[in-house]
């Protein structure tokens, strides 16, 4: 499932780069560098690819969401995290001394 939803998300984005790319500049800073024709010469071509542009964002928003749900994780995969094996070793008793580090050297003590 999550490599179908990858596979998606990476289409619909290829998708949405050729379809902002092909849309007519609307003016702007980018319009005095460009050329004054149009690519493609119609207005109802560009309202297709505004709608398109935007279906496309939303699908993308949309493949997100649905990652996010699939690759939660359940209560069933914390069992499956990576934990040193400790086999072989027992917490001291109550009663036992138990060893500590001594300080480092270069450490004042405190007053």
């Amino acid at each position: 499932m999550i490599i179908t939803l990858s596979i998606l998300l990476i289409l619909c984005a290829v998708l949405l780069v050729i379809v902002v790319l092909a849309q007519n500049s609307k003016g702007g800073v980018a319009d005095g560098f460009s050329s004054s024709t149009q690519v493609i010469g119609a207005k109802r071509t560009g309202d297709f690819l505004s709608n398109l542009s935007i279906g496309l964002a939303i699908t993308i928003l949309v493949i997100c969401l649905a990652f996010n749900y699939v690759a939660k994780p359940t209560v069933d995969d914390a069992d499956d995290t990576d934990v040193e094996n400790t086999e072989g070793t027992t917490a001291p008793e109550s009663g036992e001394e138990v060893e500590t580090a001594p300080a480092p050297a270069d450490t004042v003590p405190a007053q």
